[in-house]
């Protein structure tokens, strides 16, 4: 039975063409959605590697003082927003926090290998506030202050990225330099993850950087753009028209800002999200003109075969045979168009295309498959029950 179905589909492979085309086309785009899909879900799934409640995010640009006045104010601004009994810490960041669209990143090297890497600077309150979580090592103490070494905590998938079983504890290495002859980082943790980019990215090689705000001169005049600051419970957004009068009147001029990061948290998110809503859109277009398609083939089919079943039935054959034949070629039709879909799908876990996991990829292509059949099923049902339960004699007598 299914050897004819094949054979018969196959016979009127140019009536069919342009339906097996569009199923073939329908499967890589549904392919394509649901792989972004399970990617999502599969990273939305993964720790964050910190906690974002409660947090808020001040962001300060300043006019033009001289370094060591904008150093003073930062330093003076901390202590004020510290000490107020709604606050239970406070910490220096470079632009780049979570769920922002900032980015810095470069080779991160060592022993002659490097891999592209995102990098953030904070200071020694940064995992108080963000509540990080460790996997090994320690944090930013007061003896980093006078290290000749730039410390660095470097996430896992840097860890396994570059360095694989590795112990990494004190290491030293040439970092963001890249002069493996007098390497200046030194490894002291190890944090278990830092998705700055949100819940649906992935979490990529990254390290932070520990910089001190001194007040002295230096060379390195270093300056952080953006205030942490973790509220207690209980505290609400009154609380920020507070801390926005304390912090004028330290930075007299600068221009302030206050997110909370939840909000900026659902923000990212939304935005995130838009390919995967824009692409479903398109994906969802597509399965309804192959519904409409499959639906309109099998009913010209029955109305130009009415003749065929009667004869079929007139001869002893049974409705249920009548309909499994008609979903049979519906599926028939939709299992050429898979199998191309298919073998254009599989490259791209064999060839690691935008370098997914293996995992995403296959669990999409079997939910595509399961798709495209429920979906030629179903629109098949109702034409062949139709076919179905036509009388002998009344196909006879019409023919």
């Amino acid at each position: 039975m299914i050897r004819h179905l094949f054979t018969l589909i196959w016979n009127r492979k140019k009536s069919n063409f342009l339906m097996i085309t569009e199923i073939f086309f329908s499967f890589l785009v549904l392919f394509g959605v649901l792989s972004l899909a399970f990617y999502y879900l599969n990273n939305y799934n993964k720790p964050l590697g910190f906690q974002y409640d409660k947090v808020w995010v001040m962001t300060l640009r300043w006019n033009q003082e001289k370094p060591l006045e904008i150093k003073e104010i930062q330093s003076r601004l901390k202590q004020q927003l510290k000490s107020n009994p709604e606050v239970e810490g406070v910490a220096f960041s470079s632009v780049n926090t979570p769920f922002t669209m900032q980015n810095m990143n470069g080779g991160f090297f060592y022993n002659n290998r490097s891999v592209l890497s995102s990098f953030y600077q904070v200071d020694e309150d940064f995992a108080q506030v963000m509540q990080m979580r460790l996997t090994e090592g320690r944090w930013f103490n007061d003896q980093d202050q006078s290290s000749s070494y730039s410390n660095v905590v470097i996430n896992e998938a840097l860890r396994q990225a570059l360095f694989k079983n590795e112990p990494v504890i004190g290491k030293v290495v040439a970092g963001l330099s890249g002069d493996n002859k007098n390497p200046k980082t030194r490894i002291v943790g190890v944090m278990e993850a830092y998705k700055q980019q949100g819940d649906y990215s992935e979490d990529s090689p990254g390290y932070l950087e520990y910089k001190k705000l001194k007040k002295q001169a230096d060379s390195t005049n270093v300056f952080f753009n953006t205030l942490l600051i973790r509220v207690k419970p209980g505290v609400t957004s009154a609380f920020e028209e507070k801390l926005t009068k304390q912090a004028s009147q330290i930075a007299k001029g600068w221009t302030l800002e206050i997110k909370s990061m939840n909000e900026m948290r659902a923000s990212h998110n939304k935005v995130a999200l838009i390919p995967l809503i824009v692409f479903s859109v398109v994906c969802g277009f597509l399965i309804i003109n192959v519904a409409l398609g499959l639906f309109g083939v099998l009913w010209y089919n029955i109305n130009r075969r009415i003749s065929e079943i009667g004869l079929r039935r007139a001869i002893g054959a049974a409705s249920g045979q009548v309909y499994r034949q008609f979903i049979g070629e519906v599926l028939v039709l939709a299992t050429f168009g898979v199998l191309f879909g298919v073998v254009v799908a599989a490259q791209f876990p064999l060839l690691q295309v935008f370098q997914v996991q293996t995992s995403v990829y296959v669990t999409a292509l079997g939910a595509a498959v399961v798709i495209i059949y429920a979906l030629a099923a179903g629109c098949a049902a109702y034409p062949s029950r139709q076919a179905a339960r036509i009388a002998p004699a009344t196909a006879l007598h019409e023919e």
